[in-house]
């Protein structure tokens, strides 16, 4: 393992306004960071520019940049390197390629700040992200994870499509089993005393050939000890692209079944149902997306989902289907009226899809509601015992706000 440091102002590919760090690093290393960002990379040398900008600029300043080139072959220790150079709150670690739960955890142990904010080496981040997520924390000492919503991105930050615009506070494990709600793993805000008493991210799950759902395992462990809470906006970009972890369906199948039975083992008297359904969602969703480029792959998963979940199965399918008939029928009136630049500007889909991640307005929202089927599962799920309800008998501590807010 390499730890470096630099205190010199001058960047190397790019350079960054000096308001984005303090002036010297004798400065910086007096002052105590509140959030350590940590950031694994493996051959990241496309995108590492980009993500470190993004962390970088945020209007919350007291913070620290870990960088954990997991063993990358590529020039992505050259780029950090060059801004660890030129910006005094960036380290650089080092380590032999072993996965990206234990790059994380080498950051985690590395970092000073009170609250850990993941960030993966390909996404990036509005500048207000960290400002407005730590800011619910204070007063709070229940409160363990704050997450805000994504937009997927493509390799040149347009945007694609937006995640749903869930409200999910308190009590959240239950819906967080049934509905990965928070996506990614750039999205949360983490108290780092919740996060090392949980174990940090799981190294296993490569170990056993299924990395990918380590941070949905992380999220869960804490669910069942904390609160969580949201920032309503969009604040991260997820990019999606054919290099990157989320599109290996078969793998991410296998690591999401390998959690469930992680969390069913922890937690023995949670309702069998949740898992199940859990089990139905992943396996049509990842079976589908899997028939994009392998449909022998998309077989198996697709079966087991008609199996044990088809209201789940019929939902994946009749979805992207609605919206390709909505939108050729758009299309078509369009084209008939004559009227096309005012079709597509009505429609707040159509809005956030034509143009880049930070020129939109993150607090615009253009996704409907969760269907009602998801819905009314939710609300099962939310009057099912979560496994604090089990350990102890208190009352909830779901904020029924968020029933009526996300139409559950």
């Amino acid at each position: 393992m390499i730890l470096s440091r630099s205190s010199m102002l001058v960047f190397g590919p790019v350079a960054l306004p000096s308001f984005f760090y303090p002036s010297s690093k004798a400065g910086f290393f007096d002052m105590q960071p509140a959030v350590s960002v940590i950031i694994p990379a493996y051959n990241a040398e496309m995108t590492i520019r980009h993500t470190l900008q993004s962390a970088a600029s945020q209007t919350f300043k007291q913070l620290e940049i870990i960088v954990v080139d997991d063993g990358s072959t590529d020039r992505t220790a050259e780029i950090v390197e060059a801004f660890a150079t030129s910006d005094p709150r960036i380290s650089h670690l080092r380590q032999q390629n072993q996965g990206v739960a234990a790059a994380r955890n080498l950051a985690i142990h590395a970092a000073k700040g009170e609250f850990i904010a993941p960030l993966d080496a390909d996404d990036v981040w509005h500048p207000t992200k960290l400002e407005k997520q730590h800011s619910l924390f204070q007063s709070r000492p229940s409160l363990g994870l704050v997450y805000a919503w994504y937009r997927v991105i493509d390799d040149d930050d347009w945007v694609i499509e937006c995640s749903p615009p869930t409200l999910a506070r308190g009590d959240v494990h239950n819906w967080l089993l049934v509905e990965n709600f928070i996506g990614n793993a750039s999205s949360p805000l983490i108290r780092r005393s919740v996060l090392t008493a949980t174990g940090g991210y799981d190294p296993s799950l490569r170990a056993a050939g299924a990395q990918g759902a380590e941070d949905l395992q992380m999220q869960l462990n804490i669910a069942a000890i904390c609160d969580y809470d949201v920032v309503p906006e969009y604040l991260i970009g997820y990019r999606r692209s054919p290099s990157s972890m989320s599109t290996r369906h078969v793998v991410m199948l296998t690591s999401h079944r390998i959690v469930l039975e992680t969390v069913r083992t922890r937690h023995p008297k949670l309702a069998s149902f949740l898992f199940r359904w859990s089990d139905g969602v992943a396996s049509a969703y990842y079976g589908t997306e899997a028939a994009r480029t392998s449909p022998g792959a998309a077989i198996a998963p697709l079966v087991h989902a008609a199996r044990i979940d088809p209201a789940a199965l019929f939902h994946v399918f009749a979805k992207p289907s609605a919206q390709a008939l909505w939108r050729r029928l758009c299309r078509f009136v369009a084209r008939l009226l004559a009227v096309k630049q005012r079709m597509v500007s009505t429609s707040p889909h159509s809005i956030c899809t034509s143009g880049r991640f930070f020129d939109a307005d993150p607090t615009f929202i253009c996704q409907p509601v969760p269907p009602e089927w998801l819905r009314k599962r939710v609300q099962v799920a939310l009057k099912t015992p979560t496994p604090r309800q089990l350990r102890e008998s208190g009352p909830r501590s779901i904020d029924p706000s968020a029933l009526v807010e996300d139409g559950a």
